[in-house]
């Protein structure tokens, strides 16, 4: 296949990779060898995967085109090329979760993500690249992941080979964790969609934590649609594809957050903000002010929590392993366990009443909307260590709840032609609405737009 007809096939979605393989126009071995010399190509400049399964993803995909060849009746993604973040133990394949300490841990079992993907058929061609422990720094051994918008600045983390690697064309979808808003945060940096569903939606065997309590799982892909596919394989939900992404959102009551929306300082988030708002409102949408009692202090609810739990998955390696901890994220475990038991236990009570009052919300309307990070993509990860925690100020909150949260590209600020994500909340195990209103505004805003790489 020629260079550009192979990027082309890249950027197709899941269900048209689907169609063309029932057709037999194109087999999964050419598309996952596509996909294979797109990350090649790239990798030098993005620095998106930790570990590439070459050779595992040929033998998923053979596989794949002996089934589309005698017709079996096959799940939407059967040879689809799809990634994983290197936080899911994969039998027998390192997983390093972006750190020194376990470069060369190579786990026993695998993750229910990994199996589930497996089992619907997904080609699982490499792991992605990270944050050390998913903890909020790049390790110096692995490097930042860039950004294919302009890599000179940060993919966005902790899920951040996820986020470059499938904007960028590499792969169809990518699962990845977010406990503080590490899918939202690089879905909104990369312009592709970035969902967390309602805690304990995916199941988290397999997966090394960071905060048990605040610790999602979900998929991060180019489009709407196949964000529910992807969903869909990793867990119970089943959702019904003609109602949901019909497009058709007329009456929808959309709750916008006062606090979270009005303090965007950055000219073109809050431009790009108000016009994803009005093309909500063009589509049948009826928009509604929302006040939720100090959800801009929600990370003072949160930071117990999280270093908390976090510094107790390490006490095995603490203090002792210091030097093999990037400093910030020694700083974050060391902080960990100056936490009183009095401060943990007060912070579970405020996420309750916190969680409570977001529940409420949702007697008015049915979905809550506000920007997803305050602006662009930076050059470099804020860590908490610098005190740069404005980054997560309007996901952590629902990470806190427990509610289903995506983003979806609101368009590019012009100055940078960096993507800006809008972010949609939604009742407990309501995803579906969720879905349908992030369709509707991808639909149209003119669907999903290609970086320049």
């Amino acid at each position: 296949m020629a260079i550009k007809v192979k990027k082309d096939l890249l950027f197709k979605t899941i269900n048209e990779i689907a169609a063309m393989y029932r057709k037999k126009e194109i087999s999964p071995i050419e598309v996952t060898e596509a996909t294979l010399e797109r990350l090649d190509e790239l990798e030098p400049q993005l620095n998106a995967f930790v570990t590439v399964l070459a050779d595992e993803a040929l033998i998923q995909a053979k596989k794949a085109e002996e089934a589309f060849v005698k017709g079996r009746d096959v799940g939407k993604l059967y040879g689809v090329p799809v990634s994983i973040k290197d936080i899911f133990n994969t039998k027998g394949i390192r997983t390093s979760l972006g750190s020194r300490i376990m470069q060369d841990n190579v786990p026993s079992d695998d993750a229910f993500v990994y199996t589930a993907l497996k089992e619907a058929g997904a080609v699982v061609f490499g792991k992605t690249n990270m944050l050390e422990f998913a903890y909020g720094s790049v390790h110096s051994d692995y490097g930042q992941c860039n950004n294919p918008w302009n890599v000179n600045r940060t993919a966005g983390g902790s899920s951040t080979g996820s986020g470059s690697s499938v904007a960028a064309g590499i792969g169809f979808g990518s699962i990845g964790t977010d406990t503080g808003g590490s899918i939202r945060v690089p879905a909104s940096f990369c312009g592709i969609v970035g969902l967390k569903p309602t805690y304990g939606t995916v199941p988290r065997q397999g997966l090394f934590p960071l905060s048990r309590s605040l610790d999602h799982i979900g998929p991060l892909t180019r489009t709407v649609i196949d964000n529910g596919i992807l969903l869909e394989s990793i867990s119970s939900i089943q959702l019904d594809y003609d109602s949901v992404f019909s497009g058709e959102i007329s009456g929808v009551k959309v709750g916008v957050i006062h606090a979270l929306t009005e303090s965007i300082t950055h000219p073109e988030v809050k431009d790009l903000t108000s016009a994803a708002l009005y093309r909500l409102q063009q589509l049948g949408a009826e928009s509604i002010d929302v006040t939720i009692p100090s959800i801009e202090k929600a990370e003072e609810i949160a930071i117990p929590i999280l270093l908390s739990e976090a510094s107790s998955y390490h006490q095995q390696w603490y203090p002792h392993r210091e030097g093999d901890y990037a400093p910030s994220t020694f700083a974050n475990i060391k902080e960990g366990f100056n936490i009183s038991a009095v401060s943990y236990l007060s912070a579970l009570d405020q996420k309750r009443k916190f969680t409570e009052a977001v529940n409420d919300c949702f007697n008015q309307v049915d979905v809550l909307v506000c920007p997803t990070v305050p602006y662009p993509a930076t050059e470099k990860d804020p860590s908490f260590e610098d005190g740069n925690i404005d980054i997560s100020v309007r996901t952590i909150p629902f990470n806190i709840s427990g509610h289903p949260s995506i983003t979806v590209s609101a368009g590019n600020a012009t100055a940078e032609n960096l993507p800006v994500g809008f972010q949609i909340v939604g009742r407990y195990h309501d995803e579906a609405t969720v879905y349908r209103v992030a369709h509707a505004l991808q639909l149209a805003s003119g669907g999903y737009i290609q970086p320049p790489l």
